[in-house]
């Protein structure tokens, strides 16, 4: 059966259209498939508006805004859940206690497709980058293949997943950046990506049982790729995989690829995406070129603007402790950093990077959060950093700033999640360039 006939006359509820409406091309793939769609989202109609009006255009069926009756989603054939809505939520008890399929796009997306090549790139940072740098080598690869081609599956993007159903066909490729709760929903439909890219060691919340158990259904001809502390950790592990292993160093990206003065970090995800491109015969002289092509993400140790002699940074993109330290360790020159951390709750231990602080920062600026709130007791007793509570992401800039010397570097590594108020990880980014632009 096509996937599009699957969907055809189906009563489909769509809940939330995600924080810059990454659903909206997956519900008109729903819609053109021939359901019967109906969207769901916390956020009211008037910041919907935009993205409701053309949906109504080409034929959404209902919409609900600013709550999400629970008793509407037992009519329905099946619930889809943008990433902000856990399994968990409250209100799909009732949907779940009568058996109706709740999906992610990406589970929607497996289930339908035809067999493909999966390359997944998992880690608590580095995700992103690891796969801007790897699409574009993977793509030449593509055509040098003839009819195969690659699609990138990414929750942040606005280009939809489910979407890619219209035109993906068996033996393509697919390069997908695996979060954290999407690791746990691959392992439930007992899928492993063919080739697993690991930038650091899984985080806690992508694992039950072992740490790598989305591994449990490679084959022999599968293929793992990480650096030393990931691939030592595989192997001390009791069941070995059964896909070969591919250890990954800096080194084997040269001097003259253009990641000198860059930070260490570029340099390492780089030579993981290169790894990874010769399992598909790109040879090095095209990775180099690519390599020099290649533009570092934005909000991620993002050169802002320096105002009197101080350097200010967004690195929006970190929601975890790991990513937070990487960054102060990258920028820090003699304890001149001024760092701008908090946000909700994101599920990661800090006391590693909070012991680190005092060798990096001499002061903290806290923005609100109910992680924020969890921690802040830990951080006021940490000795020569000054910590300073701001009311909001606008007055962390200006409170950075006063309390920074000349040649520090102040950098908006929250290391925690947005939610509330900031709406996605971007938003807040966003907020904190206008508030150090306007300085």
């Amino acid at each position: 059966m096509a996937s599009r006939d699957f969907f055809q006359g189906k009563r489909v509820a769509v809940v939330g259209l995600g924080p810059f409406g990454e659903m909206v091309e997956d519900v008109k793939y729903l819609i053109k498939a021939g359901a019967l769609v109906a969207v769901y989202d916390l956020r009211s109609e008037a910041r919907l508006k935009n993205h409701l009006v053309f949906l109504r255009s080409i034929g959404l069926a209902n919409y609900v805004c600013g709550s999400i009756p629970a008793d509407d989603l037992l009519d329905m054939d099946m619930v889809i859940l943008s990433h902000e809505y856990p399994r968990n939520s409250s209100f799909l008890k009732e949907v779940t206690a009568k058996k109706i399929p709740i999906e992610y796009p990406e589970t929607v997306f497996f289930k339908q497709a035809p067999p493909v090549s999966v390359i997944g790139v998992m880690g608590m940072c580095g995700k992103s980058t690891v796969v801007s740098m790897l699409a574009p080598m993977l793509e030449h690869a593509c055509k040098e293949f003839g009819d195969q081609k690659l699609f990138c599956i990414d929750p942040e993007s606005g280009e939809g997943t489910m979407a890619h159903l219209r035109k993906i066909k068996s033996g393509d490729l697919v390069l997908m950046r695996v979060t954290e709760p999407m690791a746990v929903e691959l392992h439930a439909m007992r899928m492993s990506p063919h080739v697993a890219i690991f930038t650091t060691l899984p985080a806690k919340s992508t694992y039950s049982d072992a740490a790598f158990e989305l591994l449990e259904y490679q084959t022999y001809n599968n293929f793992i790729v990480g650096n030393d502390t990931v691939i030592d950790m595989i192997h001390a592990l009791k069941i070995q995989p059964k896909a070969k292993m591919l250890r990954t160093k800096a080194i084997i990206i040269p001097d003259s690829w253009g990641f000198v003065g860059r930070g260490a970090h570029d340099r390492d995800n780089a030579s993981l995406a290169l790894q990874a491109a010769r399992l598909f015969k790109v040879e090095d002289e095209v990775a180099e070129k690519l390599f020099h092509l290649w533009k570092p993400l934005k909000g991620r140790i993002e050169l802002v603007k320096k105002v009197r002699n101080v350097e200010f940074y967004n690195d929006t993109a970190s929601v975890v402790s790991c990513s937070t330290e990487i960054a102060i360790k990258e920028l820090s020159q003699q304890k001149n950093i001024v760092l701008v951390l908090g946000g909700a709750e994101s599920g990661c231990d800090y006391k590693e990077l909070f012991n680190e602080l005092p060798q990096y920062a001499h002061a903290v600026v806290l923005v609100p959060g109910s992680g924020t709130l969890r921690e802040r007791a830990y951080l006021r007793n940490l000795k020569d950093v000054n910590i300073i509570s701001a009311p909001s992401i606008e007055e962390s800039a200006r409170l950075a700033m006063e309390s920074a010397r000349k040649g520090d570097r102040v950098l908006f590594s929250p290391g925690f999640e947005a939610y509330g108020v900031d709406g996605s990880r971007r938003e807040r980014g966003e907020r904190f360039v206008k508030a150090v632009r306007g300085l």
